[in-house]
C-alpha cells in the first residue's frame, strides 16, 4: 500500500481538523472584522508576526487540539485574529474551506500573486468575493476544487458536512474515482438524504478512510462546519 504522502496527510488532517471544530475562520482573518484589504499589507510583506498560541484556546476542551491548532498556524494555514483569539467554534464558510485547502496544498503564494488576485471571475456572484480571495478562487478553479460550469461560488455560505466532503476529495483528485463510485452503496442509516451526484465522493471518502460518520450511523450531510 502506497504510504500517504505528507501533504496529502496535512490536508486529511486539516479539513478533517476543520470540519470537528470549525477552525477554518481563522485561517483569513487580518483582525477586527477587517478581509485582506488596503489596510492589511501582509501578503506585500510576507514578514508579520508569526501566532503559535491563541488566548481562547488554552482550556482543557481544546488539549487534544493545540498540537493540530499550532501545526497549522505555524505552516500559515491558520493565522488567528490580531485581538489573540482563534475562534475555534465559529461557523466556516464555503469560502474559507476552500482557501485552507488551496494553502495546505502548498499554492498560497500562487494565490497571493499579483496575477492571480487580478483574475476576472465570471461567477453571478463574483461581486461577493472578497478582494484577498479571489485568487483563491481562480487557483481552485485551475486544481478543479470547482468546476468553471459552477454559477455560482457562495463564498459566504456556511460549509455543511457533504460540501466539505466533496472539497477534500477533489483537493485530494480522487475525483475520477468519485465518479466511478456513484452506485455505490453508501453504509449510513441516512444515506437516502445524500444527493445521487454525491454519493461516489462519500463512498471514496469513507474508503480512504478520511470520514467517518455518527455515533448513530448518520452522515448528516447538511449539519454545518461549525
Amino acid at each position: 500500500m502506497k504510504k500517504p504522502s505528507r501533504m496529502r496527510k496535512l490536508l486529511v488532517g486539516t479539513i478533517a481538523f476543520t470540519m470537528m471544530m470549525g477552525a477554518g475562520t481563522t485561517a483569513f482573518a487580518s483582525g477586527g472584522g477587517r478581509d485582506h484589504d488596503d489596510h492589511d499589507n501582509r501578503s506585500k510583506t510576507r514578514n508579520y508576526p508569526l501566532k503559535l498560541h491563541f488566548k481562547d484556546t488554552q482550556g482543557k476542551e481544546y488539549e487534544w487540539a493545540l498540537r493540530y491548532i499550532i501545526d497549522l498556524a505555524s505552516r500559515r494555514v491558520f493565522e488567528g485574529y490580531d485581538d489573540g483569539t482563534f475562534k475555534p467554534q465559529a461557523t466556516v464558510t464555503r469560502m474559507e474551506a476552500i482557501a485552507a485547502a488551496v494553502r495546505v496544498m502548498g499554492l498560497r503564494d500562487e494565490a497571493e500573486s499579483a496575477k492571480a488576485m487580478a483574475t476576472k471571475l465570471n461567477f453571478l456572484d463574483a461581486a461577493k468575493v472578497p478582494a484577498w480571495a479571489v485568487g483563491y478562487v481562480a487557483v481552485a478553479l485551475e486544481n478543479d476544487l470547482f468546476g468553471e460550469t459552477e454559477s455560482y461560488v457562495n463564498p459566504n455560505q456556511p460549509a455543511d458536512r457533504l460540501w466539505a466532503t466533496t472539497l477534500l476529495v477533489k483537493a485530494l483528485k480522487l475525483q475520477n474515482q468519485a465518479e466511478a463510485q456513484m452506485n455505490a452503496k453508501l453504509p449510513f442509516a441516512d444515506s437516502g438524504s445524500i444527493p445521487a451526484g454525491s454519493v461516489g465522493y462519500v463512498k471514496v471518502a469513507v474508503d480512504q478512510g478520511l470520514i467517518d460518520g455518527f455515533e448513530d450511523n448518520t452522515f448528516r450531510p447538511k449539519q454545518l462546519v461549525t
